[in-house]
């Protein structure tokens, strides 16, 4: 594969966090860019390059409800409650078999004061 020989029975794995991040695909990978899945750009990258819940004949039959689900979620959460990380708390990434924080995230949550606009 690509000038390396793999030995049959090897295991080999394929990184997602890796390749949602590889400047071939991304301009700046590590910036914080919402507009970068915008139509527009997403027109412009292979249709593999984001590939959050596979891709294929075998992708994830839940994708659509569950990004669906995770925008419900996160925009009620950020109605209601507002997120602050405890001071000199750094967020390092581990990646496992899934992209977690270690040690953890350690935050400051108040709930929001509603303002009613009707």
């Amino acid at each position: 594969i690509h000038g390396y020989n793999v030995p049959a029975g090897t295991r080999v794995m394929y990184s997602i966090y890796l390749s949602h991040r590889d400047g071939v695909h991304w301009t700046q990978p590590e910036r914080f860019y919402p507009a970068r899945f915008e139509k527009q750009q997403a027109e412009k990258r292979p249709p593999f390059a984001y590939v959050p819940f596979g891709g294929g004949p075998r992708n994830c039959i839940g994708a659509a409800f569950a990004q669906i689900e995770a925008k419900v979620v996160l925009s009620r959460l950020l109605q209601t409650f507002e997120f602050q990380l405890v001071n000199g708390h750094q967020i390092r990434p581990h990646m496992g078999a899934t992209l977690e924080p270690r040690p953890g995230v350690k935050m400051r949550v108040h709930r929001r004061r509603l303002r009613h606009v009707f």
